[in-house]
């Protein structure tokens, strides 16, 4: 916890950190909605479609570590407005690579603004400095809720910003890049004029003292437990989320029914948020982690049956994917958070972060390659498989009489 956080400075972080939140990843999401179509657009087949987006999370990986640098040298605020400054930069240089027709340039592009978006992740973090173990999930949880901004606004933009590209002579696709300059110019202007200044951890600056506390603490049940449900959350979420707009379009449908079901998704990522952080203060960790693992196995069969034409049974199957994925989200960012001393807290939320992205990426980039090769079905089957990963490590530890605890 920060020391020494007056209650109104409390407030006016927790206040520009939700609403920058909640701008950038309005842009964001309008931006990761319509990767893969411009992939498919520029590959002429969906084989490599979710390659843009694995160059995304990979960059949230590498992000996640540069940036929380930066936030232990020169505060949380400074690493944010440099991560939001590098996503309206990128996002200028997709509508170029878009109106190129450069599969390269966009991948890039995709690539920058992944890693300058690690900064709205870790934007959870920066709220959970400011208070104790008990309060820390649900201050979690409301900046995470901040994200339900994006999730309406984000898909509800791309029709009016791809008749505008088309008003600019530019193509159509590429107007969702516009709506991500305007959303990370937004969220810079809230931090520079609201955000107060707080000192930052006095974390070891020596990479070998960093590497040896990490290594350390993976030996902790908590530990494992927590990244375990951080990685599986985004992984399974991104392997399905990822090609549901290849599958919906696949099956005749266009942006308007992308739109709503990657919405519905969206916004079960987010909206419940500031409940999830309140139950796993109250319940504990682990059981929040457990429910959200069983909600992700739910959501993949049901996704698994359900043909790209059938708009609401797929709202349905992606609404429960974003729900699972937010239980497991939040409660394992709380117990990862948890589990470490404040010393050490910013090298391993970025470590915790970037395995969570670099999972991601892999997930992206299987999606296409599952798809591809057996369909939806089979990508559905495969995200099942791997929700149940958790469950099997906290039996595990349990088993061996492992001390698994919840928040003090």
């Amino acid at each position: 916890m920060q020391p020494d956080v007056s209650i109104r400075t409390r407030r006016a972080a927790m206040t520009a950190l939700f609403m920058s939140a909640g701008l950038s990843s309005s842009g964001y999401i309008a931006a990761i909605i319509v990767a893969p179509l411009i992939a498919e657009d520029l590959l002429g087949n969906a084989m490599l479609s979710g390659l843009p987006s694995a160059f995304t999370v990979v960059g949230m990986a590498i992000g996640s570590t540069v940036l929380s640098t930066r936030m232990a040298k020169s505060g949380r605020r400074s690493g944010l407005v440099l991560g939001y400054t590098v996503v309206a930069v990128a996002a200028a240089l997709a509508v170029i690579a878009t109106n190129l027709a450069s599969f390269t340039l966009f991948s890039f592009a995709m690539f920058v603004l992944g890693a300058g978006h690690s900064a709205n992740r870790l934007t959870r973090y920066a709220a959970s400095d400011l208070y104790e173990s008990k309060q820390r999930g649900a201050a979690i949880g409301w900046v995470i809720w901040a994200g339900t901004i994006g999730s309406v606004v984000g898909p509800a933009l791309l029709e009016p910003a791809r008749v505008f590209a088309m008003w600019l002579g530019t193509v159509e696709t590429s107007g969702a890049y516009l709506v991500t300059i305007v959303g990370a110019l937004s969220a810079i202007g809230v931090l520079r004029a609201k955000m107060p200044r707080l000192a930052s951890f006095n974390a070891s600056t020596s990479s070998k003292a960093q590497y040896s506390s990490i290594s350390r603490l993976l030996g902790v049940p908590e530990m494992q437990i927590a990244l375990m449900a951080l990685v599986i959350s985004q992984g399974v979420m991104v392997l399905l989320m990822t090609m549901t707009p290849v599958h919906i379009r696949g099956a005749g449908d266009g942006l308007g029914s992308i739109g709503l079901v990657i919405g519905a998704h969206a916004f079960g990522m987010y909206a419940l948020s500031p409940l999830t952080g309140i139950l796993s203060d109250r319940l504990g960790r682990v059981p929040v982690i457990l429910l959200g693992m069983a909600m992700l196995v739910g959501s993949a069969f049901l996704a698994a049956n359900t043909p790209g034409h059938e708009t609401m049974r797929l709202t349905v199957a992606l609404l429960l994917l974003g729900l699972g994925w937010n239980l497991g989200f939040v409660a394992g960012s709380a117990l990862l958070t948890d589990s470490v001393p404040d010393i050490d807290r910013l090298h391993v939320q970025g470590f915790g972060d970037s395995v969570t992205w670099v999972t991601g990426a892999v997930a992206s980039l299987a999606s296409g390659v599952l798809l591809a090769s057996g369909g939806f079905p089979k990508l559905s089957f495969v995200g099942a498989t791997f929700a149940v990963l958790p469950a099997l490590l906290i039996g595990w530890h349990r088993l061996r009489k492992s001390p698994v605890v919840g928040p003090d």
